[in-house]
Formats: structure tokens, sequence, C-alpha cells
């Protein structure tokens, strides 16, 4: 049964409602030193709305008040002459390091000069190696990291990550935190269109580094759809390589911060047929340098997809809770003066000018929106608090609970 988008919008968008409220290993990649401290310096932040908590009205022209640091708080005694850990659970050259590297070579700017800043790269476990690391490291203030949305969901869900409890964990933040759309296409060897894939006769491959990176084709998946997913990969980067190499059939890469800034030829050579959109459409001009004229369809409305509606509540659930990427977290139990010197900096970092122009050079300028943790934590609270039968389906379509937190 295909459900018609304004059933499967208007699901995500009632749910959105009621909450809404790159180099180096494993050995420490020291970040470069920018150009001497400049005065802090504020910009808006991009425009895209995004839910918030209850009692909070958005306002997407508005620049947040960084937090005042702590007024008799010795930055200079406790990180003065510090190295301060930005762990990453990915490999080099995807989105966590390209972000992480950005916010270390910002944040030197809002720390005493004599703190150093290096990023180190985990990756493995589906990014669990690296947020285990982060979580079993003294919490002193000398380590933060970017974790993945699935181990938000995994603790909503499931609760059994030690020492990361969703009241106690500290959140600065995340720089990505804007209700975006992904473009999913399809290798033009492969298929030429929807109805090509139907007629393969066999699933349509997609990669990721662990289960609930993809909850719309996890989803679909599910309910019968033609797509397998394949789990291992070390992060974007490897998973682009992998889609590069015809190791798999389709991707979410596609898009223009993505595709466009690492692989373009992609675009040039006429190799990319997009197929459907995940939760918001896709520019239409941009579907044009695909080659793409028609409207693009949701993946809610694409033909010969039987979508059990009992599900809707559960995959708009994940739709949004995959929203908490990139959340900067420290361990828990950091003192008060620390952790709020480092909120302080945290904010100043993320509306920092220099930060957002060099997203913009990255490539990154559509991904980046800046999450507080008080909307980032709203959205962990409402899939812990979902009824237990909703929860269960979560963790159907997503997969998270099958990852190995041992």
């Amino acid at each position: 049964m295909r459900i018609p988008r304004f059933l499967g919008i208007g699901s995500l968008a009632l749910i959105m409602i009621l909450v809404a409220a790159a180099c180096g290993g494993d050995d420490p990649t020291p970040t470069p030193k920018p150009a001497p401290k400049a005065t802090p310096t504020a910009a808006a932040p991009a425009a895209t709305p995004t839910p918030v908590p209850p009692g909070v009205t958005p306002d997407p022209t508005a620049t947040p008040t960084p937090v005042p640091p702590p007024p008799d708080f010795d930055a200079e005694k406790h990180f003065g002459g510090r190295t301060i850990k930005v762990l990453v659970g990915a490999s080099p050259g995807g989105g966590y390091d390209v972000f992480s590297r950005l916010v270390a070579a910002t944040a030197e700017r809002y720390f005493p000069e004599s703190t150093r800043f290096i990023v180190q790269n985990l990756p493995g476990g589906g990014q669990y190696r690296g947020l285990r690391a982060l979580l079993d490291a003294k919490p002193d203030g000398y380590s933060i990291l970017p974790t993945h949305s699935r181990w938000f969901q995994r603790q909503a869900l499931v609760g059994d990550i030690p020492n990361f409890d969703l009241e106690k964990i500290h959140i600065l933040g995340s720089p990505t935190f804007a209700i975006g759309g992904d473009v999913f296409c399809v290798d033009r060897s492969v298929a030429e269109s929807w109805d090509d894939v139907l007629a393969l006769g066999r699933p349509l491959t997609i990669g990721a580094s662990a289960p609930g990176n993809e909850p719309a084709v996890e989803f679909m998946a599910s309910n019968g759809g033609p797509f397998k997913m394949v789990y291992g990969y070390g992060g974007t980067s490897e998973i682009m390589a992998a889609f590069d190499r015809g190791e798999l059939d389709m991707t979410n890469r596609c898009g223009p911060s993505t595709a466009g800034r690492l692989f373009p030829e992609w675009a040039e050579d006429g190799r990319l047929v997009p197929l459907f959109y995940e939760k918001k459409a896709i520019d239409s001009d941009y579907l044009k340098t695909l080659g793409y004229t028609g409207e693009l369809p949701s993946f809610m409305d694409l033909p010969g997809i039987d979508i059990d509606p009992g599900g809707l509540a559960a995959l708009s659930a994940n739709l949004l809770i995959v929203e908490l990427s990139r959340v900067f977290i420290m361990p828990e139990g950091v003192p008060d003066d620390i952790s709020q010197y480092w909120q302080s900096a945290f904010d100043q970092i993320m509306v920092d000018e220099q930060f957002i122009e060099s997203l913009t050079i990255a490539g990154y300028a559509d991904d980046y929106g800046y999450g507080r943790a008080d909307e980032l934590r709203a959205i962990a609270r409402q899939a812990r608090d979902l009824d237990p039968a909703t929860k269960e389906l979560m963790l159907e379509i997503s997969g998270v609970g099958n990852l190995n937190v041992n």
C-alpha cells in the first residue's frame, strides 16, 4: 500500500511539532595554529528552521547569545600549556573529521594561547570506539567528541551504554542541526529509473558505517523494499569511495556538499540517477545538474513500496533523532566551572565568522545550523519517553539494538 506524501510528510511534521518543540590515524594529529587570536565576532546562523523544545519560539535570524564564562575561573591555570583532544570516531576525510578539525582550529581563539588542540581519529564499531574513549576519559575538559546519532538512539531506546546518561552527559551542541533532505541516487550503470530498479530482480546495495544511518532506506527494506544495507564502512569518505569503484549501487552522498565537493566527476559524467528524497525536497536547480528535470518523489511516494502505516510514528521519530549528528559532548562529571567555560567557548565557535567561512570553503555551508544543548537533549528525551511498542518499532527499523556496546 502506497502512502500519499501528504500523510507521510504530515506525520513527520506532526512528530516534529510534538517534539518541537582528513588526516591521521589513531595517533594524535596536530591541528595547525591559525592566525593570531582575533576578537570574537558573531555571525547570524543559517536560516533553516529547526525543531525546538516546548516553550521556545524559533527565530532563525537571531544570533544566539553565548553563555558567559564563569567569572572566577582561571582559564590560564587550567588550560594553559595543556593539550585538548578532539576525538573523532570516523576515518579522516569525512564530515565528522572535517567539522572536528574546523572546531579545533577555531577553538584556539577562545582558549589561552598556550593551549594546544589535536584531532585524534579512532574509527571502528560504527564510531563506538571513539565514543567509548570519550566516555572513559577523565572529566577534566581536555577531551571532546562529535557523537553520531545512532548512539543517542541506542541510549534512548535501550539505555545500556555505560557512562552515557542522557541527563548527565555534557552536550555542547552541534554545528549541523538543520532539518535537511538527502537525495538518493543510483549508479546509471545499474538503473536509469525507479522502474528499472523494480525490474532488476535484486536489491540495491547502499553503504553505512552501522545501523541507524539511513532510517528511510532501513524502514523500506524492513517492509520489503528493494534495498540491502551494507554496514562496516569507516565514514562518508569510505562509503563514497566504495560507490565510486562500483562496490555499492546507490548512495545518498550525491548532494552538492558531498559529491559536488569530493566527486564532481559523478555529475559531470552523468553517473548519478536521482531516485527519491528523504525529508525535504531537493533544489530543482541542483537536480538539473544531474540531468534530472522532473519532480523528484519522496520515498513515501515510490510505487511498489508497501509501507505499514502503523510504523510511521516510529519512522518519524527515527528521522528526527538522526538530526542529532556531530553533537559535541564531554564526559559525565566535568566540573561546572570547566563545563561552563567550554560552553561559552563553543557557543562563540559556532557563530564565529571565520568558522562559518571555513565551512563554506570546505563545501559544508548547506549543512550548517547551530543546535543548542536543550534542543538536542529534547529530541533524545522524546525518543526515550515513547511508548514501548513504538520504541520496539524504532529498534526494528534502525537496527541500533544490534550494535555492540561491550
